[in-house]
């Protein structure tokens, strides 16, 4: 949570390429292997400076499929748009959901009724879980001062593909976040197209904050 913090900054002294790495390797590490290294990125964090001029043109959030690519991560920030906040499966704030057990449950049920009963997957589709998802997704690019939000889906993942039409019309209608939707491989094998609409997904949020402010 305190490296995470670090992110809601106006000028965030970590970039999401770093804070996607962290992620990965909590998630995959025993703590005894990875618990002082944490301490001590957290220790570098706390007098880490901002960069004297802002190394990005805006800010975003990442939602969407599981993504466990940092080069991804990095691709959008390479284009000037620095990944704050992320929602997308296995990542920063879904992985982070406590699974608690009952008392005379057994490990396997607690797991399945976590997933069951607290999951945010895109395959629970009934109307007040989709509205729910919606709302969780532009509270945290307002919470982390997101300028514009990218939803992603892998290739043959149906439901974040649904999930994603839907969010590329919901998000920038009733939430006014600028929404950039993309469909990828699982490997980032198309990274010149990418690289491409992601160039002008942050010059279009750069136009919108020139017409805001000439709006004043």
């Amino acid at each position: 949570d305190e490296i995470g913090s670090y992110r809601k900054l106006d000028v965030p002294t970590i970039t999401g390429y770093e804070f996607h790495v962290l992620v990965l390797a909590t998630m995959t590490c025993p703590k005894y292997l990875i618990l002082d290294k944490l301490r001590e990125t957290a220790e570098e964090l706390r007098t880490r400076k901002p960069d004297a001029k802002k190394a990005f043109r805006c800010k975003v959030m990442l939602s969407g499929s599981e993504n466990d690519d940092p080069d991804f991560t990095k691709l959008i920030e390479s284009c000037g748009a620095l990944v704050v906040a992320d929602r997308y499966c296995y990542g920063a704030a879904e992985s982070r959901i406590p699974i608690e057990m009952q008392d005379g449950e057994t490990p396997l049920r607690a797991i399945a009724r976590h997933y069951l009963m607290t999951s945010s997957c895109p395959r629970f589709m009934g109307q007040d879980e989709m509205r729910a998802r919606k709302q969780h997704v532009a509270d945290m690019a307002k919470e982390y001062h997101a300028d514009g939000i990218i939803v992603v889906s892998n290739k043959f993942c149906e439901y974040w593909s649904y999930e994603r039409v839907i969010d590329t019309v919901v998000l920038q209608r009733d939430f006014g976040f600028p929404v950039c939707s993309i469909e990828k491989e699982y490997l980032n094998s198309a990274s010149g197209q990418l690289r491409t609409r992601f160039q002008a997904f942050v010059e279009s949020i750069e136009i919108k904050k020139i017409q805001e402010g000439a709006a004043k």
